[in-house]
C-alpha cells in the first residue's frame, strides 16, 4: 500500500504543470492584468523548479502520508513559446526526497536530452497546456506524463525577463473506498534568453 501511495503522489507530480511558492527578486505583473501572449514569445532558461507534495490517503481505516519534495540542482533547459506551441530541450539534475512513515530516502537524478512540445493559450494570468515541461523517472523507468489539458498561473516580471509559473492545489480522489487527498505547492522560474 505505501508503494502504492508513492507511486501515485510521484503520478501527480508528473500530472502537475511546474513548481515554488516564492519569485526570484523583482517586480511583477499584478495577477489580475492580462498579460500580452506576445511578451511571452522567446526562449527561457530554467533557473529555478521546487515541488513540495504531500500524499494522504486512507484505506480500511489505515492512514498514509507520503512527503516528497523534489528541486532542480543543476540545469541547460530551454523552453521555447512561439505563437501558439512551444517546445522544451536540454539537461537537468533533479535533488529529490521522499518521506514514508518517518522515513526519508534521498536521492538525484539526471535528465539529459529531454525534449517535448505542446499548444498552449492563455487568459489573463493563467496558462493552459496540451503537453509537459518536463519528464521524470519512477525507479528507473521512464514515466509517460497523462497528456491532456493543464493549467497553471503565471507572473511576468516588469522587464519581462523573468517568468514564474505557480500551483498551489489540493486533489481528492476516492477509488472503491480508497481516498487520495494530495496537496501540491511548486513553482519554475524561467529567464529570458532570446
Amino acid at each position: 500500500m505505501k508503494k502504492y501511495s508513492l507511486l501515485f503522489c510521484l503520478f501527480m507530480l508528473l500530472c502537475a504543470f511546474t513548481c515554488e511558492n516564492e519569485p526570484l527578486e523583482g517586480d511583477f505583473t499584478n495577477e489580475n492584468t492580462d498579460t500580452n501572449p506576445s511578451s511571452l514569445l522567446g526562449t527561457w532558461s530554467l533557473v529555478e523548479f521546487n515541488a513540495d507534495i504531500i500524499s494522504e490517503s486512507s484505506f480500511a481505516g489505515q492512514e498514509f502520508i507520503v512527503d516528497f519534495t523534489t528541486e532542480a540542482v543543476s540545469s541547460d533547459y530551454e523552453l521555447v513559446f512561439s505563437e501558439s506551441s512551444y517546445t522544451v530541450e536540454g539537461d537537468y539534475e533533479l535533488m529529490s526526497s521522499t518521506t514514508v512513515d518517518g522515513e526519508t530516502t534521498s536521492y538525484t537524478d539526471s535528465y539529459t536530452n529531454v525534449s517535448g512540445s505542446g499548444v498552449y493559450s492563455t487568459s489573463g494570468n493563467i496558462m493552459t497546456i496540451d503537453g509537459s515541461f518536463f519528464e521524470l523517472d519512477i525507479e528507473g523507468s521512464p514515466t509517460e506524463v497523462a497528456q491532456g489539458e493543464q493549467m497553471a498561473e503565471f507572473e511576468l516580471s516588469a522587464d519581462g525577463q523573468t517568468l514564474t509559473f505557480f500551483q498551489d492545489e489540493v486533489q481528492i480522489e476516492d477509488e472503491s473506498g480508497f481516498v487520495v487527498t494530495i496537496s501540491t505547492v511548486s513553482s519554475s522560474v524561467w529567464q529570458k534568453t532570446l
